[in-house]
């Protein structure tokens, strides 16, 4: 016990010591610490000699452990859960014969029983004492085996698009694919399943379709960041990959779901391929619980509507209510009220956060000159498909150019925050809609932001288009284009 509160003491006192710096760097008066978020991996063994890969990202003083779907892997939900490391401590792991962790072609070690033990283990190894769980689709499912199995190590879940708690739901992803995806889909999975030379190219290939099932639109699927084929290319070729799904059948743990005594939230796409009913029956199963229902959204609603779910999740985690009306939340992403004062990365995700706000806000008041002001003299906006573009006078004329392309309104998502020196690093996602509200853009960004006169500006703005198509405001005319 001394050990672990002279460890924590000297954790305080670090953050306490590069705070100091970075609040002398936001008051101009001192060259701050490399900030960055932390991160580590490494592997655990199992009981029956499994090695299931772990990684960590954050240092807020909860932890939440992330239990994937699948059969897939943690890769595909931990860039897109990026922001939610700013208060808490994520601990993803890859579940048996999944990701990075180890092949296992015994199919007696594939069985519900192991994957609930597997998350036992996970907890016995970080010395948590009640875990906060948060599962995504058949993630959903292996947090419910384990409140089931484990109620009293339960401090809080969240069940994210979770499969349903009972055999007999028609689940239909893909359905709606127009002929020609659904022709390519299955060309491109028999030359992923024959082990071509290039697997990762060929799983992109294929999962690039297979994810259009997942979303309203397939469109939307450029919003995401995560990548199922970022793995041992071995487990996404073996053949008992699907077993754990093959073994449910006959299943229902409706009614083992009430011993688990702690809060649930339920977070549901409207349009996703499960159907809203088994997300109500999962409500309804708990002592505790609270479903909200996501519209516009599909399988994934933290890439859908990513202000209304992190939103949601950071109340569920401080435990107010989440009958606010969370899908008024704007904004480049959640800043809570102890951010500015709080650690060095949460103050100087504040500050950037702040910036994008103010640019997000100007944009869509279409004051161009006002948005001009934003970047520093010497700034660069390096777009799609354009020469680079430098100075106030040429961005104000370049956004006013957006616009007249079509861009009526922006959207921005900070992911993440680094800094170096003097420098403040952002990367995130962005989102033009035009008139009609129709996505006319999707696209990434990194950015560069500097202090001039005590006042944070954009020093260098470079995003690039997601879409498999050419940027509509990819047409390097602004600097002579009439305004209108």
């Amino acid at each position: 016990m001394k050990k672990t509160n002279l460890l924590n003491r000297i954790k305080e006192l670090t953050y306490w010591i590069i705070g100091i710096s970075f609040f002398l760097l936001v008051n101009g008066t001192l060259t701050a610490q490399s900030i960055k978020l932390k991160t580590s991996e490494g592997y655990i063994k199992t009981q029956n000699s499994v090695q299931l890969y772990y990684k960590i990202q954050g240092e807020g003083k909860d932890t939440l452990v992330v239990v994937h779907g699948g059969p897939y892997n943690s890769g595909y939900l931990s860039p897109d859960l990026l922001p939610l490391a700013a208060h808490h401590t994520l601990l993803y792991y890859d579940q048996r014969a999944a990701g990075f962790s180890s092949s296992v072609s015994d199919t007696t070690k594939l069985g519900i029983t192991n994957y609930i033990e597997d998350l036992e283990t996970i907890r016995k190894h970080f010395n948590i004492n009640k875990l906060n769980l948060l599962g995504h689709s058949t993630g959903g499912i292996f947090c419910g085996y384990y409140a089931a199995t484990y109620p009293g190590r339960i401090n809080s879940m969240i069940l994210v698009n979770p499969v349903p708690a009972k055999a007999g739901w028609k689940i239909s992803f893909g359905s709606e694919l127009d002929s020609m995806s659904k022709l390519l889909k299955k060309q491109n999975k028999k030359k992923f399943v024959t082990a071509p030379k290039d697997t990762i190219k060929s799983c992109w290939d294929y999962y690039a379709l297979d994810a259009r099932g997942f979303y309203p639109s397939s469109i939307m699927t450029r919003r995401m960041w995560g990548d199922v084929c970022n793995c041992n290319p071995i487990n996404t070729l073996s053949p008992g990959r699907n077993y754990i799904h093959k073994s449910f059948k006959n299943y229902d743990i409706t009614d083992q779901l009430k011993k688990a005594t702690a809060p649930v939230l339920i977070i549901g796409g409207e349009l996703d391929g499960i159907p809203m009913e088994s997300f109500e029956e999962w409500k309804n199963s708990f002592l505790n619980s609270t479903l909200i229902k996501v519209p516009n959204s599909g399988h994934f609603p933290h890439v859908d509507e990513p202000n209304a779910f992190f939103m949601a999740v950071e109340l569920f985690m401080q435990n107010k209510s989440t009958k606010a009306n969370i899908f008024n939340t704007k904004g480049a992403g959640i800043v809570l009220p102890l951010d500015e004062t709080g650690t060095p990365y949460q103050q100087a995700r504040a500050v950037v956060i702040k910036v994008e706000n103010e640019l997000i806000k100007q944009v869509n008041d279409a004051n161009w000159a006002g948005v001009s002001e934003i970047y520093s003299n010497d700034a660069w906006i390096m777009a799609p498909g354009a020469p680079p573009v430098m100075g106030r006078q040429a961005i104000e004329s370049f956004w006013h150019t957006a616009a007249i392309r079509g861009m009526h309104s922006l959207e921005l998502q900070l992911m993440d925050v680094e800094t170096s020196g003097d420098l403040l690093f952002g990367r995130g996602k962005y989102v033009m809609r035009n008139e009609q509200n129709e996505f006319f853009d999707i696209g990434k960004f990194v950015a560069i932001y500097k202090k001039v006169n005590q006042k944070w500006v954009l020093y260098t703005d470079i995003f690039n288009t997601s879409l498999e198509t050419r940027s509509p405001i990819a047409i390097p005319d602004y600097l002579t284009l009439d305004k209108k």
